[in-house]
């Protein structure tokens, strides 16, 4: 999902009363400004505020790359205005909250689980999940992806090396921690044919669309950088 559609689903909240995750903290969404690039929207003491699309988008990226968001930590701060943004992305129909810590984190979910202006806290057993995967991400030094046409013997192959066992996540996609390095194993039945056999560094950074291949795994997504001996998965 593109974070237009993201803002064309905002804009179906529009007229609704925004239920806050911080209880009296309720906004109503009033408009979406998009020549301006900002939602417009009544607080629940009746002033009328903007706030820009530049932010919902740092959340939204957020949620894309990571288990989970914390808002707070997002926009750099806290406070009630970053409530309403929070507010705004909660009460999408494909985010769920939990908290971790004392703290209101965001999690996207792979299909809608609750209706246009509704607010879903997630079930203890998933956020414990997304919790223990969270502690892992701030714990990670590294990422590196192998993409493999043997998957089986591939995990064989690591196993004989680590002693660990590969953690099945999806269909041909499966993940081990290791010294602080995460690594994911794919099956090249699930990408492309232009994506070539081999062991990937994911790195943040910016390279032209027209000199990488678009890559999907497990809903993250990547482009691929083949190029001088540099073997890369730039996240997106």
């Amino acid at each position: 999902m593109t974070f237009d559609e993201v803002i064309n689903d905002i804009e179906k909240m529009v007229g609704l009363e925004l239920e806050s995750i911080k209880p009296g903290a309720n906004i109503t969404l009033t408009g979406i400004d998009r020549e301006a690039k900002r939602i417009e929207l009544v607080t629940y003491a009746g002033k009328a505020k903007t706030r820009p699309f530049s932010e919902l988008k740092k959340i939204w990226d957020k949620l894309c790359s990571t288990p989970a968001a914390h808002v707070d930590s997002v926009l750099g701060g806290s406070g009630s205005s970053r409530n309403q943004p929070e507010t705004v992305m909660a009460n999408l129909p494909y985010i769920e909250w939990f908290f971790m810590n004392g703290k209101k984190h965001l999690a996207l979910m792979k299909e809608m689980t609750h209706d246009y202006g509704t607010l879903y806290k997630m079930d203890e057993v998933a956020a414990s999940e997304i919790k223990d995967n969270l502690m892992k991400a701030e714990n990670t030094a590294c990422e590196v992806v192998i993409i493999t046409e043997d998957i089986k013997a591939t995990a064989v192959a690591y196993e004989k090396v680590t002693g660990l066992s590969l953690k099945p996540v999806s269909p041909g996609i499966y993940e081990q921690y290791k010294d602080k390095v995460k690594f994911i194993f794919v099956s090249k039945s699930n990408l492309t044919d232009q994506v070539e056999v081999g062991t990937y560094t994911v790195v943040g950074g910016k390279v032209g669309s027209s000199r990488g291949t678009s890559v999907s795994i497990n809903d993250r997504k990547f482009l691929l950088f083949n190029e001088g001996g540099l073997q890369l998965l730039i996240s997106k």
